[in-house]
This record gives structure tokens, sequence and C-alpha cells, in this order.
């Protein structure tokens, strides 16, 4: 709960410190007094967006300072603090964090209701939260919201592949013939330079081929140097003259012709095949020259056509393995879709009954004894629904909450917003937030000002329902009714007056008697009739609170 609010140099505030108790805390003051300041302090502490335009005049920092006790007695300091700058930070016990971060730790631990709230109930969107908040039905319903948006985009997408289906396959195959083509050459830079270069030198080898052969038939013929060198080697060995220098000379000459007819030959090998490597390199080239008419005339562009077919062929095929999972995964996804839809559905027709009974119930404690209160479960639109297992659905589920209701007897119900006068609104509206009180699981519930258009005996009501809602959690209440300020277990007075020619908000706790009566009967509109009203009021509270004497008036 909400123990204690400290705020600096906020607005029309100077420095003002306020504590709570457990139960009901009234505050009240004159219009203008800066009640609505001191709300506007403890949401600045919640994560609520900053304003530079909230630091005093004069000052140059802004602080709110909030002491939240939990049900183990641990305490939660959050201090949000703003500059005349536009910067702001806010901490938590005493560490710098995010606002993000904060709005998380604090999630939960508060509800806050304000007249400002009122007319958004007629907005069909918030009178579903409402119903499923009441039903507890809150993350099932937007678990199903996210299910369906999902559910939705992967229909589409399914859908647009399949009506692409046929356009890509022509595609597909467009692209693979090309590919084939260029694949079956399989070009490359090195490829081409090499092919280009032994056409070249095949064709200088082709104007050689003559004399080539008359070398060969000149060392290695029957009557070549070779057979000449043997003979007269022989005739040399058996002289008596010493010749051995010149026999191993013409050894080795003889070998030296052996090689140069052996390579002679090898070319004139080559050479003999030359027309049929010719051909093959000719016929490659001229499939090279036919693709790179096709691709731009340069190799380059071929090379580059090669890439960009694979990387569409690519995202071709990706497309449709994407279709073919998508066949199996929309079916799943409507499925699970279909049950959560379901479950909620069940959820909400077992809520229909109980919210209409407790709204019922407090619309005639609070003096509408013909009122009633219904809950029309709608069909979605076409427009903006799927058909799934044969029903339509929407991101809301199988059905739309509407509140309907009816002032009078005999009147048929219709819908909130159509039926319901500004004074049944706000009456409605706040049986419709004490119904969520009920249910809140936030220990600290906040109503500021949420009793405008409501007086006489209805305020008592009002007054007898905030208390009953005050004895299981802390409630706060910014209210300009003496019925609701006399049940109040801590009474807290704002007035403004002027310091340093400035406008100052200032709280004061009302402890004693004297001065409980004395703001009950301003309330009340003042005189000699509204003190002695005043006193009355006090003294029932007392005798339903079962005290004695002054006890409840007495110093806290």
């Amino acid at each position: 709960m909400l123990t204690c609010l400290a705020l600096r140099n906020l607005a029309t505030i100077s420095d003002t410190t306020l504590e709570f108790d457990s139960n009901l805390n009234v505050l009240t003051g004159e219009t203008g007094a800066g009640k609505s300041i001191l709300i506007d302090g403890l949401l600045l502490t919640l994560g609520e967006r900053a304003d530079s335009a909230l630091v005093r005049p004069g000052t140059k920092l802004a602080s709110v300072e909030a002491v939240f006790m939990n049900s183990d007695g641990a305490e939660l300091l959050i201090r949000r603090e703003i500059r005349a700058g536009g910067r702001s930070r806010i901490f938590i016990n005493d560490e710098l964090t995010t606002l993000e971060d904060a709005r998380k730790r604090v999630s939960g631990i508060i509800d806050l209701h304000s007249q400002r709230s009122t007319p958004a109930l007629l907005l069909r969107r918030i009178q579903q939260t409402a119903f499923d908040e009441f039903g507890g039905n809150s993350n099932l319903a937007g678990d199903l919201s996210y299910m369906y948006e999902e559910y939705r985009s992967l229909l589409q997408r399914l859908d647009k592949l399949r009506e692409d289906q046929e356009k890509n396959l022509e595609s597909t195959e467009l692209i693979r013939h090309e590919l084939s083509l260029i694949e079956k050459l399989n070009p490359s830079l090195e490829d081409n330079q090499s092919l280009i270069s032994e056409r070249k030198d095949l064709k200088a080898s082709q104007n050689s081929v003559e004399t080539l052969h008359v070398i060969v038939d000149a060392i290695s013929g029957d009557d070549g140097i070779i057979a000449a060198l043997g003979k007269f080697r022989n005739e040399l060995s058996h002289t008596a003259i010493e010749l051995h220098e010149t026999i191993e000379l013409l050894d080795q000459a003889e070998i030296s012709l052996a090689e140069t007819s052996s390579s002679c030959s090898a070319i004139l090998g080559r050479v003999d095949s030359a027309p049929w490597r010719l051909k093959e390199i000719d016929d490659r080239l001229d499939s090279y020259s036919e693709l790179l008419g096709r691709c731009g005339g340069t190799l380059d562009r071929l090379l580059q056509r090669r890439k960009t077919l694979l990387e569409d062929l690519e995202k071709l095929e990706s497309l449709e393995c994407e279709l073919l999972d998508l066949e199996v995964m929309v079916p799943e996804k409507g499925k699970r879709l279909h049950e959560t839809a379901e479950q909620l559905s069940i959820s909400r027709e077992s809520t229909v009954k109980e919210l209409q009974n407790c709204v019922q119930k407090e619309l005639r404690l609070l003096g509408m004894p013909h009122a009633v209160f219904d809950v029309i479960m709608h069909n979605p639109p076409l427009n903006r629904s799927l058909i799934l297992s044969g029903k339509n659905i929407c991101s809301d589920g199988y059905e739309i909450p509407e509140f309907y209701f009816s002032a009078n007897k005999g009147m048929k119900p219709g819908p909130l917003a159509s039926v319901a006068s500004g004074g049944e609104l706000s009456r409605v509206s706040l049986v419709l937030k004490l119904a969520l009180a009920s249910v809140s699981q936030a220990p600290t519930m906040v109503f500021d000002e949420i009793d405008s258009g409501i007086g006489g005996e209805t305020a008592n009501l009002l007054a007898d329902s905030l208390k009953r809602a005050s004895e299981n959690r802390q409630v706060i209440v910014i209210t300009h009714l003496a019925q609701i300020a006399s049940k109040a277990g801590r009474h807290l007075a704002v007035y403004k007056e002027l310091h340093d020619d400035l406008p100052s908000t200032r709280v004061r706790e009302l402890k004693n008697k004297q001065n409980r009566v004395a703001e009950l009967a301003r309330l009340l509109g003042g005189g000699d009739a509204a003190e002695e009203h005043a006193e009355k009021m006090l003294s029932n509270c007392r005798s339903s609170s079962g005290e004695d004497g002054d006890g409840l008036l007495k110093d806290l």
C-alpha cells in the first residue's frame, strides 16, 4: 500500500508530504486547490510521462517521492525528478533506473479510477476490457488477440504465395533453363583466356608442319644424320689412332639430335590432331560469344548474370519451401486459435451473469431499484473477421461484448452509449469501478472525483460502497461529498495560500472533531445547519463503527 507521498516544487506545490492509512483515505478541498496535482504527482512515480511545465516557477528541479509497503513489511521507495530544462529521472530505492523498468516494477500496485475515465465507458473496446478484467480473462483475451493477428497475417501470406505460385513456377523454369546454358559452359576468365591462347599456339604450329617433317627426316631418316654418325663412329673405332674424345663427342651429338627429333615428332603429333582440337576450341568460343551476346557483351557481365540467376532461383525455391511450411503451419495455428477462442467464450459466458448480478446489486444500493444491466455478445462484423471452424472470429474472439442498460422499469435495455444519461452513466461507471475493485489485485485503489453529479441518498450509498471496498485494501478518494468524507479513516484537507507571491498548495490532516466538522460543513454548503448536519454525520459513523464517545475524532 501507499504509506507516504512527498512532493516538492511541483506546479502549485512547494513542499508537501501526505501520509496514508491502510483503509479509507479522503482528500477534500476547494475547486482549484490542487487536489488533482497530487494525483498527477503520484502518477509520475508510476512512470507517467513528465512535462517540464510542472516544475514550479522560479525553481530548477521538481521531485515526487512515493513510499509503498509490501505485504511482508518491506518498503519500496520511488523518486521522480523533473528538471526545468525538460530532463527527468526515476529512482527505485535510490538506484537510477529506466521508465520502462520502473513501470514493470510498480505495475499492479495502484488501480486508478477518475472522472475522466467515465466517458470512455461508452466505447465498446473499454467495455470489453472491463468485462474481461472482471472475469479474470484479460491475459486470455490478450493471448487470443495476438494469436488472431498472427494467424491473419500468416493466412494472408499463404493466400499471396498461392496466388503467385503459377507465375513463380514459370519464372523458375525460365531461370533454370537460362542457368543450365551457362552452367553447361561453366565459364570463367581463366578458361576463356586459356582457349584463346591455345588456339593461337595451334595455328602457329600448323604453319611450321613442313619444316618440322624435314627436320625429323634429316635427323632420324634411314639416310639421316643419326645413321651417318653411327657409320662414322664404327669406322673410327677400328683405327689405331686414339680418337676416344672424338667418339664421345659424336655420341653426345647423336643424343642431342635424337632429342631434337623426338621433340619435333611430339609437336607434329599435336599438330596432326589440331583440326579436331581447333574445332573443339572454336565451338566453345562460339558458345562464349552466344552467351556474351545475351548478357551485355563482356565476360564480367556473363559471370554477374550467373550470380543473379542463382540468387533469383534461391529466392524462388525459398518461396516454394515457405509455401509448403505455411500449408502445414496455418491449419495448426488455426486450431490453436479456435481452442483459445472457445476457452474464452466459455469463460465469458460464465462471467456474464456474475457481472450482471454484481452491477445490478450495486445499482440498487445507489438508488436505482429498477435499473437493468446486461452484457450482450455480438457476432464479429464481416468486414473485420475471418471464418474459422465455420464461425466468424476477430481479434476479440467469437463474440464482442457490449454493455446494455435500462434505468426505468419496463424499458427494454439498449446499448449503454445510446440510452444512459450523464448522471446514469456516472452511476453505472461508479458501479463498474466498484465491481472491478472487488476483483482487482492492486493493494491500493485511487478514486479521483468520481462522484460528480451525485448527491442526496445516493451519496450516502456510494460512501457505504467505498467504505466496504476499503475493508480489504487501501482506498484513496478525492471527493466533494461530505457523505464520503465522513467515512474516512484519515481525512486530508487540501487548500491553497500565497507564498512568496505565488499560489502554494498545502495539505493538512484533520485530526480532531472541530476541524472535521468544519470541513464537512464547508462541503455541505456552510452555516449552522450544515455544522449540525456534519456533527450528526460523524456521530453516525462513530456509532456504525462501534466506537464510543469521540474515539473516532481523537488525534491520530
